[in-house]
């Protein structure tokens, strides 16, 4: 692996030389004259963490812009999940290229996924080079047969060969109360505890889910995934919009990690996360961008600005959602949920990082650098994107990026009609 050093980069404010050795911060110290195999003149640019986007689905892409204006269920029933029976391991593993370029693009340098053909996902990670926690996402309709093919399937994802242990982990789905059983659930959990895996699951995302799990089961999605064991640190709740106080006590007291998605459960009109109140309450946040079918991209930065927004007009409290607030749940905390020793600039943190571009018009005036990540910047002030030590962004550009555009421009006709 190859030594980077960074010289005259701004970091906290000042300016330093940072040394990235066997893909970790090594040194942080001005005016280092230690050799590396890579030098990177930091003049006139702010080192930051890359982030870290927890709920995902990564090869929906291939969707965007193809059913827009709808509500969640008729968006699922009629447009997407006929679709998706459509596609093909080819279409995912180019579709998940793509996205992982677009998601490089804007700073993004892990992201948890939630769909189908997972070694194909998992293979193209890999050949990206960014992180993934990579899952099968199993659900049967509360049907016998597709029951039995969903643990087929979870079983043998668990048995594909992983093509890159050190940045890749596979992680263990439950779509959703609605979409699975109470068997296929049990199964789930106890074969996550079994192998000690981190959980994925859809939760609480719209008043309907809500309101039919009440009717049907005696309780909310969360009362409901605690009976089988399903919540712990380890588990990671996608979108968790609408939940009462006991909910809350629930995934506090568990330290489940919650998944935002602010730009999907607006654009959906699901609702709106309870950002200020669920933080007071000592409940885990991350953030993530949910599909670019529902979003309709994979922006960390455009993310974090709605996120902080809506949680003002959600509390009708300009001071909710700060800053510093959001920036962290989007960096630190996204990395901290699924175990990754990143998400801070720091000395023997794994180096994930970005390198951001203080002469873009976005960033300047610079007067608080992560107020300006959060609310003024896009994928244009990032110029640098490193993970695990390894440069996968230089210039702007990723290599080979022309090429995956190309063949997503040909897969996309595919579904036209």
């Amino acid at each position: 692996m190859s030594s980077i050093l960074i010289k005259n980069i701004i970091h906290n404010q000042e300016k330093t030389d940072i040394l990235i050795k066997d893909n970790v911060f090594s040194k942080i110290a001005s005016n280092q004259d230690t050799s590396a195999d890579i030098i990177i003149n930091g003049d006139g640019k702010a080192i930051l963490p890359a982030f870290y986007n927890t709920h995902t689905h990564a090869a929906m892409n291939i969707f965007r812009g193809i059913s827009d204006d709808k509500d969640l269920f008729s968006w699922l029933n009629n447009d997407i999940w006929p679709r998706e029976a459509r596609l093909t391991e080819d279409m995912i593993y180019h579709a998940t290229k793509f996205s992982i370029l677009e998601m490089i693009k804007t700073g993004t340098v892990f992201f948890a996924d939630m769909y189908f053909e997972s070694h194909k996902i998992l293979q193209a990670a890999a050949e990206m080079g960014v992180r993934v926690a990579a899952s099968y996402g199993a659900m049967d309709l509360f049907d016998e047969e597709r029951r039995k093919q969903a643990i087929l399937k979870t079983q043998n994802f668990l048995d594909t060969p992983n093509p890159n242990p050190q940045l890749a982990t596979k992680v263990l789905t439950i779509h959703a109360v609605y979409s699975s059983s109470p068997e296929l659930i049990k199964f789930i959990v106890e074969t996550a505890h079994q192998h000690n895996l981190h959980l994925h699951i859809h939760a609480c995302e719209t008043q309907k889910e809500v309101d039919d799990c009440i009717k049907q089961n005696g309780c909310t999605p969360i009362e409901y995934l605690d009976r089988f064991g399903a919540l712990s640190d380890k588990t990671i709740l996608a979108h968790s919009v609408f939940l009462n106080d006991n909910d809350i006590k629930i995934l506090a007291q568990k330290k489940v990690r919650l998944c935002t998605n602010p730009v999907s459960n607006y654009k959906l009109a699901s609702g709106v996360f309870q950002f200020q109140k669920l933080l007071n309450s000592g409940c885990f946040i991350t953030l993530g961008t949910d599909g670019a079918a529902s979003n309709n991209n994979l922006s960390m930065l455009e993310e974090m600005k709605l996120c902080a927004l809506s949680a003002k007009i959600q509390s009708m409290d300009p001071t909710a959602g700060s800053a510093e607030d959001v920036f962290k749940i989007a960096t630190q905390n996204g990395a901290e949920a699924f175990g990754i020793n990143a998400g801070v600039i720091a000395e023997g943190k794994l180096a994930d990082c970005i390198l951001v571009d203080l002469d873009n018009h976005f960033l300047v005036p610079n007067y608080n650098l992560i107020s300006n990540m959060v609310y003024s910047a896009d994928s244009s002030c990032i110029d640098t994107v490193i993970c695990n030590g390894n440069i996968i962004m230089q210039n702007k550009h990723v290599n080979g990026e022309e090429e995956i555009i190309t063949k997503m421009k040909e897969l996309s006709s595919e579904f036209k009609n």
